[in-house]
């Protein structure tokens, strides 16, 4: 500790010996603007110039370069002190590190026993949706815009563009590289499993993208008004452009791919709930129930409680909508695949349109239009399973059944109790009865 606070004080003091030196150059230069409306010999001027800087800003690029790394070095371990976490940058070691962690928890997920305690004690081993933070993001803007300043002052036109290019290397590598890719490998490695016993928790990586997005915003801004309006070599900037693209570009396939799998994760539990609470006899009893069946009410409140709202906020605009149309479109896919397993009475078609306007009603917070088409396409295809026999061929080819694939709704239909029994196969459009049965 002892160590740190020297080193600390240390950088502290060299940012402000900069600073005055900056001024004082600066200062230095506005005298001898003066001087020269007196006098058109100013090399008089210059050789003072020469005489007092030199020294200092034939070293300036690699002292820059220097004071970043150990500035940005610093900020970022009293963050990770700050929250009790060990970063070990060595790869080895971090792997390591990492194994023990994701055992550690897994361990203490698969003691908890309800569900209800893995939503609301997550384990601390993974602290993951706490290692990236906005304040280190404007701390590191914050050394990175002083050095800009310093480097427009102290150096010429052909040396500034290299200089800022070495500034926004250095800025990419500890925020992107040091920061926001860790805490991004940090839950991969830790993530849920497809095969987790217990409802996954996507929020820690979802406070993570939230986080993205707002560093990611004021990153680009300062790239966008710092940095690249002063590069003035242009092959420069052109590099340093691909090198933010290159690094962001990263980023973005890394969290899409997590996305990705947090969408496998929900559709896998989803099947879970479907296998494990849904009953052969809830769609094939004589009864009516008052209510959704349990498997229904279980996906629903588990979209409702634990998914939907954790996606809006952290994931927005269009890769919002992206997300909502591709968890949509496989939460259907899933509930189809469902629902082709069983068979269904009169009342247990009854049944299951009311599982389905639960399921509806559930989407439409989704609030994509097309999930919602999808899953009115599920109401209508359940009027197969109730229409008197002699009717089939009245709806066969009405509105949205006209669109489906006829074997398809010849599958649908077998799925009646009553399809032997009724001889609904010479009921069906003659189109249909190449089908085989």
């Amino acid at each position: 500790m002892c160590l740190m606070n020297r080193r600390s004080n240390l950088l502290r003091i060299l940012s402000i010996l900069w600073t005055l030196l900056a001024e004082l150059y600066s200062q230095t230069m506005s005298l001898s603007t003066d001087l020269s409306k007196y006098d058109n010999d100013i090399s008089f001027a210059n050789d003072i110039k020469k005489s007092i800087f030199c020294s200092y800003l034939s070293k300036y690029s690699d002292t820059e370069k220097e004071y970043l790394l150990k500035a940005s070095e610093e900020i970022l371990n009293q963050f990770y002190n700050s929250i009790k976490h060990e970063k070990n940058l060595n790869s080895d070691a971090l792997q390591v590190h990492l194994k023990f962690a994701k055992t550690r928890f897994n361990q203490l997920r698969d003691n908890i026993g309800s569900t209800n305690n893995i939503l609301n004690n997550e384990p601390s081993e993974m602290p993951s949706d706490q290692l990236l933070s906005v304040n280190v993001t404007t701390s590191l803007l914050k050394i990175h815009e002083r050095a800009v300043e310093r480097c427009l002052l102290l150096t010429d036109q052909t040396a500034c563009s290299e200089v800022l290019r070495e500034i926004a290397t250095s800025l990419l590598t500890h925020f992107v590289a040091n920061h926001l890719e860790y805490a991004i490998d940090f839950y991969t490695a830790n993530r849920p499993s497809l095969d987790s016993r217990n409802e996954p928790v996507i929020s820690p990586f979802l406070t993570i993208v939230g986080n993205a997005n707002i560093t990611y915003h004021s990153l680009d801004k300062f790239f966008n008004d710092t940095i690249l309006p002063n590069i003035q070599n242009p092959k420069v900037q052109t590099e340093v452009r691909k090198i933010r693209q290159t690094e962001m570009k990263r980023i973005e396939e890394k969290v899409s791919n997590e996305i990705n799998h947090s969408i496998n994760i929900i559709i896998n539990w989803i099947k879970v709930i479907f296998k494990s609470k849904q009953e052969k006899e809830d769609f094939n009893s004589a009864c009516v129930a008052q209510s959704c069946t349990r498997a229904c009410n279980d996906v629903c409140n588990f979209l409702s409680n634990s998914v939907i709202d954790t996606f809006k906020g952290p994931v927005d605009g269009d890769n919002l909508q992206h997300v909502m149309m591709e968890l949509g479109v496989r939460f259907h896919g899933a509930l189809l695949d469902h629902l082709l397993q069983y068979q269904y009475s009169i009342v247990g078609a009854l049944q299951l349109i009311q599982d389905l306007h639960r399921y509806k009603q559930t989407v439409q917070h989704f609030k994509e239009p097309f999930v919602e088409e999808l899953f009115e396409g599920l109401n209508k295809l359940t009027q197969l399973l109730i229409v008197e026999p002699h009717k089939l061929r009245d709806i066969w080819d009405e509105g949205s059944l006209a669109r489906i694939e006829h074997g398809f709704l010849v599958q649908f239909v077998k799925l009646r109790l009553d399809y032997r029994k009724s001889n609904i196969q010479s009921k069906l459009p003659s189109y249909s009865a190449h089908v085989k049965q």
